[in-house]
């Protein structure tokens, strides 16, 4: 009877020991700036600019609720002579979620491949000016400027990056970026050509890529 007590309790005090690591709830915050504008404002010849940075929270290795903002702008002439020119801050919020697994009884790595979704907003002025239009039938020519046209926008964007612990604490990493916008435009309504945070307004969507560097306390 005194082996049939003992081995059951050994058992479990074995079992026990192999438990996986404990959860904890909250594992830090990263703060991050965005460098691919960088590389874009050269492409672009200028034409448009953006800075932007965002903090990140760690939540069981597992969830990252997420807040960017930013300040953007364009300042575009067309072969036609028609200028477009804007700036305006943005944000974003968003959530999140660690793809990788960690592997049983392993304490969580530190590198993550995250996919999630923002929901972005700028409220922001533009001008659009010289824009010439032809009467076909008079031959007459209009020309049209729009000065100070002040509109809020508002996007959804699909995303997903990785994040990699070069240094302890130091992180790098990039984002690609789906972007929509929400909302039609009225019939005869002027559209912006750039909305700052989510960029040339051509079609409604956009793609996106940022590079960043960040620090997690």
């Amino acid at each position: 009877m005194l082996v049939c007590c003992v081995l059951p309790l050994n058992a479990q005090t074995k079992d026990t020991k192999t438990d996986s690591i404990p959860k904890v709830w909250y594992n830090g915050i990263r703060a991050e700036i965005d460098v691919a504008p960088i590389v874009s404002t050269f492409l672009s010849n200028s034409e448009t600019f953006s800075y932007e940075g965002g903090v990140q929270a760690d939540i069981l290795h597992k969830y990252y609720p997420v807040v960017e903002i930013g300040f953007a702008g364009a300042d575009r002439t067309t072969s036609t002579d028609i200028r477009f020119k804007t700036n305006g801050l943005f944000g974003r919020v968003g959530l999140d979620f660690n793809l990788m697994k960690p592997k049983a009884g392993a304490k969580p790595s530190n590198n993550v491949f995250l996919a999630g979704a923002r929901i972005g907003f700028s409220s922001f002025n533009y001008s659009m000016t010289n824009i010439v239009i032809t009467d076909d039938y008079w031959n007459e020519r209009t020309i049209l400027n729009y000065p100070n046209e002040a509109v809020i926008k508002v996007w959804f964007e699909v995303v997903a990056g990785m994040r990699v612990e070069v240094i302890k604490n130091i992180y790098m990493g990039w984002t690609i970026r789906n972007k929509h916008t929400l909302g039609q435009s009225m019939a005869g309504e002027m559209n912006p050509w750039y909305i700052p945070g989510f960029g040339k307004n051509l079609t409604g969507s956009n793609w996106g890529v940022n590079y960043s560097i960040g620090y997690k306390f």
